[in-house]
């Protein structure tokens, strides 16, 4: 006869298997997204600079608040010079710093040409000791999105931590995933603790999404 344990027991066994086969979907994916970017780096070195052409449409979003971006590690699809079309439009813009794992990112006011220190997972970032800055608007790195404005990143979930801390403070955030065009896919494998982005750009454009 069944304890009346047995039914818990059962749901925790069915939650390991979900979140094993959203691992190993996510894996997969990931492995062919890197490729994938990798080859689309290559092929168009210029498509940061298609970027830094849409910079009045990301003026928008921000709504006068600062910009955080990132600097581009990999075969990331560079915003820097957006970024910098952004300051020479009077904006502020920031970077963040890599936490410890298990932590949300730490974004400090930076623009091209301040000082940059090495960072975990072979990056560079802004010295610990900088200016500390709430971004209204961030620029994320991404290995494949989709319709729904789902991302795929590396799986550290840093932007996912540092978005459910910003929002459950309170505080509005507008989280714009950066990408080439091609890097868009049917579908991209989420669960309950993956944030959902507002949009993508992409050299041809920007592209919102309603999220909620």
């Amino acid at each position: 006869m069944p304890t009346p344990d047995a039914p818990r027991h059962a749901d925790r066994i069915k939650d390991r298997v979900t979140d094993i086969t959203l691992d190993d979907e996510k894996a997969a994916m990931r492995s062919a997204a890197s490729q994938r970017r990798a080859e689309l780096a290559a092929a168009m070195p210029d498509a940061g600079q298609a970027l830094a052409l849409h910079v009045d449409a990301v003026l928008k979003l921000c709504e006068g608040g600062i910009i955080a971006g990132y600097l581009p590690i990999r075969s990331e699809l560079s915003p820097l010079p957006l970024m910098r079309a952004l300051v020479d439009a009077g904006a502020s813009t920031a970077m963040p710093l890599t936490p410890p794992p298990g932590n949300p990112l730490v974004f400090c006011r930076w623009a091209q040409g301040d000082p940059l220190v090495g960072g975990p997972y072979g990056t560079r970032q802004p010295p610990d000791d900088g200016d500390p800055v709430s971004p209204r608007l961030i620029l994320a790195p991404m290995l494949a999105f989709d319709d729904a404005a789902r991302r795929l990143g590396y799986g550290g979930g840093f932007y996912d931590r540092t978005l459910a801390a910003i929002r459950a403070e309170g505080r509005q955030v507008t989280v714009i995933g950066i990408a080439y065009d091609e890097q868009q896919t049917e579908r991209v494998p989420t669960g309950p603790h993956d944030m959902k982005l507002d949009g993508a750009l992409t050299p041809a454009g920007l592209r919102l999404v309603e999220t909620g």
